[in-house]
């Protein structure tokens, strides 16, 4: 495949309402609103325990996504930067900072089911996907914090410095891989916000 750099998305740069990212959105809108109904983060209630149990779930998607990521970025050289992307690590830090060992999390399930890229095009829809809630995660670490978590424990919620910035390229690459590419984009966001929704709904019954 022909090398592809991201197009640069400044502030001022005016988005088609019916181009690839609106189409995108409009497409996976509804798996996206049924996990945002399921898990009701910031309607729920927060503490160390249940932090915990959040990380651990988490890490046990972004794992297996970040694998995928990677490998498919290792043989396109114009892929997004999935390093600086990623999350799991910092899951990981997150748990030592909550004091668990590494007997704990050296035992945490892997999700067996999320989509795996084959083409940029899957690789940017589950990049939308994995951005997406990167972006958001500053409201969920601020207000986890207001319920007493430890600021430390909360790195993986808003990802590495950069995370505006990293969305906007993710964006203008998803409009620059152009209208066929929709299809194959939808399906595997879709796919990543079905197992966002699966995996994360022990958050639904009480911590033990």
């Amino acid at each position: 495949m022909a090398e592809h750099r991201p197009a640069p998305a400044g502030p001022a740069r005016r988005r088609d309402p019916q181009g690839p990212l609106a189409r995108l959105r409009a497409a996976t809108a509804q798996a996206h609103e049924r996990l945002d109904s399921s898990i009701a983060v910031l309607e729920r209630p927060w503490g160390v325990r249940e932090h915990q149990r959040w990380l651990e779930l988490t890490w046990g998607l972004l794992a297996p996504l970040e694998r995928g990521l990677a490998a498919h970025a290792a043989t396109d050289p114009g892929m997004l930067d999935v390093g600086q992307r990623a999350r799991a690590d910092l899951a990981l830090a997150d748990l030592a900072a909550l004091g668990v060992g590494p007997e704990r999390t050296g035992a945490l399930r892997e999700c067996p089911h999320v989509p795996v890229p084959r083409e940029r095009a899957a690789a940017l829809g589950v990049c939308y996907v994995l951005d997406g809630s990167t972006l958001g995660g500053r409201l969920i670490a601020d207000a986890v914090v207001r319920a007493g978590v430890p600021a430390a424990a909360t790195r993986s919620l808003t990802g590495r410095e950069g995370a505006g910035r990293r969305w906007r390229e993710t964006t203008a690459a998803v409009d620059a891989a152009g209208p066929q590419a929709v299809e194959a984009m939808a399906a595997a966001a879709t796919a990543t916000f079905t197992a966002y929704e699966r995996w994360l709904a022990p958050l639904g019954t009480p911590a033990r």
